[in-house]
């Protein structure tokens, strides 16, 4: 992620930042642009629909043009790989 869009001054400030200052700007930043292409897809949307001629409806806006995804799932073995990894560092932690 550049700097300009972390509203950063300099490279060294992005590094003296603390992870949660970091975590908060990169939030904020990916809900600009969430709103920037929800405006974009209006606009297409509207063009998209200002030339249907056919009988049937026209998609909707969101299967025109999905912006977000509502779900994304680990597999499960993914899953196990991390429980695996979190019960060995864990015994680590007790061992040591």
């Amino acid at each position: 992620m550049a700097l300009g869009e972390l509203k950063c001054p300099s490279l060294d400030y992005v590094y003296n930042m603390t992870w949660a200052e970091y975590r908060i700007r990169l939030f904020a930043h990916k809900r600009k642009e969430k709103k920037e292409w929800l405006k974009i897809r209006e606009i297409a949307y509207q063009v998209y629909v200002s030339n249907w001629y056919s009988k049937k409806r026209p998609l909707s806006k969101e299967r025109y043009m999905p912006i977000e995804n509502k779900k994304q799932v680990v597999p499960d073995h993914v899953r196990e790989a991390i429980k695996n990894a979190q019960e060995e560092y864990f015994r680590q932690l007790n061992d040591g």
